[in-house]
């Protein structure tokens, strides 16, 4: 299975990237038949403006390419613009590159640390700062008491299978 520009996860992290109106935009260029600013418009219901100022974020990150017809009538400019696919799962390979490194960072830290938190939402502890604390919270003086984080081991292990499977999507 390919990954596409419907598939939730890409979506996702395409919005953090460029944004909602950069991931309608981007979904309205054509790969092969490409498409106008006017024909983005149609498509989307955004306005030009919008249109034309998403265009230049993505074709500054190489998202999006152009070519560029001048009218002899009008001396204008019509400039058609083209998603750039490769460029797509280059960036999408790069950003999960990265989240899957500190995924299993933080994995490796949680299953090698025993923690300790107050439950007031100071934040957690792990042993060896909680020992030299005494047990007792640094910010609300509490008694700090040992928290199970399988849960969240749990949690990060999905996360980290679910992003090796795009990556692996991406090919």
């Amino acid at each position: 299975m390919a990954v596409t520009l419907s598939n939730h996860q890409v979506n996702k992290l395409l919005e953090e990237l460029v944004g909602r109106d950069g991931v309608l935009v981007l979904k309205a260029c054509d790969l092969k038949k490409g498409i106008t600013d006017e024909g983005i418009a149609k498509k989307t219901k955004l306005t030009l403006p919008i249109i034309r100022s998403q265009l230049n974020q993505l074709h500054y990150r190489g998202l999006i390419r152009y070519n560029r017809e001048k009218n002899a009538e009008t001396n204008w400019y019509t400039y058609t613009w083209f998603s750039n696919a490769n460029k797509i799962k280059t960036v999408l390979a790069g950003e999960w590159s990265g989240y899957l490194e500190k995924l299993v960072k933080q994995m490796d830290f949680e299953s090698n640390y025993i923690f300790y938190s107050c439950g007031n939402g100071c934040g957690k502890l792990p042993f060896e700062l909680a020992s030299e604390y005494d047990f007792k919270c640094p910010d609300c003086g509490k008694e700090l008491r040992n928290i199970n984080n399988k849960e969240k081991i749990k949690e990060l292990f999905g996360e980290i299978k679910e992003v090796k499977t795009l990556m692996k999507q991406l090919g």
